[in-house]
């Protein structure tokens, strides 16, 4: 299954349970609070599916906050902080962060499980994100789409220092390959793509992103795989690309991913 495909299918299941105990509710009292509460927990599980872990925390601290914001008056009624309502809230702020932060993880971990179920030939051994010939399909799909709608991308190619793993052994060395692939991963949307180039470079794909909003991911990105390597931002280099400013170098960029590597290795 595609994960586009898996993306809209939690949505679905998702809004149906949730307007199914909203109805239920409309049985009894009506608590407008309440309804609102699981309409946040709706848009919580949408940025989970959609942008992972990190969109699925932001969304979940924004929903806590905003159920907070509107139970303050049953605060001020109860003449302060209940047991029953610190329950209730304590409940609420659970749900929020597990279906946020636990739910947009595991999204993003099936999104390339499934990549590897369909086609196994598109994930990379070692870092279990995809290789090169599928992230050089996926930067082909964003320049075909700038051409059609004209929406722009960037591509940040980003290379680790070679004397940080010259001298590891195989398994350690595979070890930290995955380490800094799950980083990249976990610091990007899920509608980006990250693949780890035969050449030991990583590609991530940002779509509808501009080139100064590339650089700061890339200024990120690059500070927190230095973060996990215990090394020295300088250890980690990145460059950016983005069309339509570097729609010649990214159409050449393509082509030399296009070229197979003479010794492909781990």
């Amino acid at each position: 299954m595609p994960y586009a495909r898996f993306e809209k299918l939690v949505v679905a299941v998702g809004f149906a349970a949730i307007a199914g105990s909203i109805l239920l509710s409309l049985r009894g009292p009506i608590v407008l609070e309440e309804i609102v509460a699981q309409l946040l927990l709706l848009g919580v599980l949408i940025a989970a599916a959609h942008w992972g872990r990190n969109g699925g925390f932001i969304a979940a601290l924004a929903a806590s906050l905003i159920y907070i914001v509107i139970r303050i008056p049953l605060v001020i009624e109860s003449e302060g902080l209940t047991g029953d309502l610190a329950a209730l809230l304590a409940t609420r702020i659970l749900s929020y962060g597990l279906v946020g932060i636990v739910g947009g993880e595991l999204c993003s971990r099936l999104k390339y499980l499934f990549a590897r179920l369909e086609r196994s030939s598109s994930v990379d051994e070692w870092s279990q994100v995809y290789n090169q010939h599928f992230i050089t399909r996926a930067v082909e799909s964003a320049l075909g789409h700038f051409d059609r709608y004209h929406a722009p991308f960037s591509v940040i190619a980003i290379e680790v220092a070679p004397a940080l793993t010259a001298e590891l052994r195989p398994s350690r060395h595979r070890m930290l390959v995955r380490g800094i692939a799950n980083h990249i991963r976990n610091d990007i949307r899920l509608v980006d793509e990250v693949g780890r180039l035969e050449d030991g470079r990583y590609l991530v794909v940002l779509p509808h992103t501009p080139h100064e909003g590339a650089l700061v991911a890339a200024e990120r990105i690059a500070a927190g795989i230095a973060d996990v390597l215990g090394a020295k931002t300088e250890s980690v280099s990145t460059h950016v690309l983005s069309v339509p400013e570097d729609r010649t170098e990214v159409s050449r960029l393509i082509e030399l991913l296009q070229v197979p590597a003479r010794d492909p290795g781990a």
